[in-house]
């Protein structure tokens, strides 16, 4: 890299350098992974609202769909089964890629359970000591695994590493504090109703459509992962009732085979594809779940004109208050039936529509979430005047440095924690870290 030959639009902004640690699922595709879906869609709206961030995405094989370019990805094994990916943390791994030649300034993690072992390494064998905040995609609650052996007290251990975790409904934080409540005490529940953040997963403006479709076919669609926590056989069973009933509807699942006389069978391509159908089916079906998520399947279809009837319960009324509910077959029966049959499917749809335009885009989410993390720079220690700092400043003034050639002017292993000098630096009206792969420190007269 020639450090004298630097794009100029980058010179005078300092990077924001983001360590993201992933969990991830469904390793078969990885671009059908929820985390892999929701680091694509922060990323894209993050980068809509400011131009100084870089990302350190540490992943288990390329991800095309997150080949941004503010984006550096990292490849290692991970366990491809989810309770002993949760319990298999890399130090050796982690040890070499987080090293001194590099910079974070924050730390986005998404596994609670790696993110006490991901901080110990970072603090005890680097001399990086960011803040962290990030998400919990997952709880493994009592009444929701369905293992011998959950891991909730490493998520509750990773958690309290946290500035600020953001999880998607209330209905999960009341569930998450209630099991808690069992093995801690009360200053830890407070300090864990500090960190745990309710952040609904809303839907990008540009992919909301303008209108409802009024001539839909009369196609329920289940687009929910087809598993026991979605009640995927009840729902099947509800669907042989109402074919009982009747023969005028199909079923679309898109992420099963199943052969049923009702179902139709189409796997959509791509998104595009997808979202077409969407908006051509009558209703949607969200069902009862044991975790209590958000569920991005059914703003799918909202999004795109389709309304969708919903079991009874606080997170589904966290998505949308104005949808129809019900609690039993017979209820939910009823409500099919009128939606199959009558005009309150369009009134439905547009409500759902209008909610979702109104108050589920998630960029306001972001922009709140890009605030907080300006937040979290200005919360970290800055170091003093001294004459060590007044060294480094020089160094830099004397021309472009890497953050390697830096560190062997100074010297410094881990034992000198070099978070501080950081912040100092980039207080610094002449200094700036270019944006890029690699930290550039450069001084500049212009201010």
């Amino acid at each position: 890299m020639n450090l004298f030959n630097l794009d100029k639009k980058n010179i005078y902004q300092n990077t924001v350098r983001v360590l993201v640690y992933p969990n991830v699922t469904f390793q078969e595709d990885l671009e059908k992974d929820s985390f892999c879906q929701v680091a694509k869609k922060q990323i894209e709206l993050l980068n809509q609202i400011r131009t100084d961030l870089w990302f350190y995405l540490i992943l288990p094989c390329p991800v095309p769909s997150l080949n941004f370019d503010n984006v550096t990805q990292w490849y290692t094994d991970f366990e491809t089964y989810p309770q002993t990916m949760r319990s298999h943390f890399r130090v050796d791994v982690m040890r070499k890629m987080l090293n001194n030649n590099l910079d974070f300034d924050l730390i986005m993690s998404n596994l609670p359970e790696h993110t006490h072992q991901l901080v110990n390494t970072l603090y005890n064998v680097t001399h990086h000591t960011p803040l962290v905040f990030g998400w919990a995609h997952w709880f493994d609650l009592k009444d929701v695994v369905s293992w011998p052996k959950d891991s909730f007290l490493q998520n509750i251990t990773g958690l309290l590493e946290y500035d600020k975790c953001y999880l998607n409904t209330q209905h999960q934080k009341d569930m998450v504090l209630k099991q808690a409540k069992e093995t801690f005490n009360d200053k830890t529940i407070e300090k864990l109703d500090k960190i745990l953040t309710v952040q609904h997963l809303g839907v990008d403006a540009e992919d909301v459509v303008t209108d409802i479709n009024e001539n839909p076919e009369k196609i329920i669609v289940f687009n929910h992962r087809p598993d026991t926590y979605k009640h995927f056989n009840h729902f099947i069973s509800l669907m042989d009732k109402l074919w009982e009933q009747r023969k005028d509807f199909k079923v679309w699942v898109p992420l099963s085979d199943i052969n049923k006389d009702y179902t139709i069978k189409i796997k959509e391509k791509n998104k595009p594809a997808y979202y077409n159908k969407l908006q051509k089916c009558c209703v949607g079906f969200s069902p009862k779940q044991k975790y209590g998520g958000w569920s991005v399947a059914t703003t799918d279809g909202m999004m795109n004109g389709c309304p969708y009837i919903m079991y009874n319960d606080t997170y589904y009324h966290e998505l949308n208050p104005n949808a129809d509910f019900f609690k039993t077959d017979d209820e939910a029966l009823l409500l099919l039936n009128s939606y199959l049959d009558t005009d309150i499917r369009n009134k439905q749809a547009r409500k759902a529509l209008d909610h979702i335009k109104s108050v589920l885009i998630y960029k306001d989410e972001v922009i709140k979430m890009s605030n907080y993390m300006n937040e979290l720079l200005d919360k970290q220690k800055v170091m003093g005047d001294s004459h060590k700092l007044k060294e480094i400043v020089e160094f830099i003034k004397q021309g472009p440095t890497t953050k390697k050639q830096l560190m062997e002017f100074v010297g410094w292993g881990r034992g000198i924690k070099w978070t501080p000098y950081r912040r100092a630096l980039m207080k610094h009206p002449n200094i700036f870290d270019i944006r890029g792969a690699e930290p550039i420190y450069k001084w500049s007269n212009k201010t």
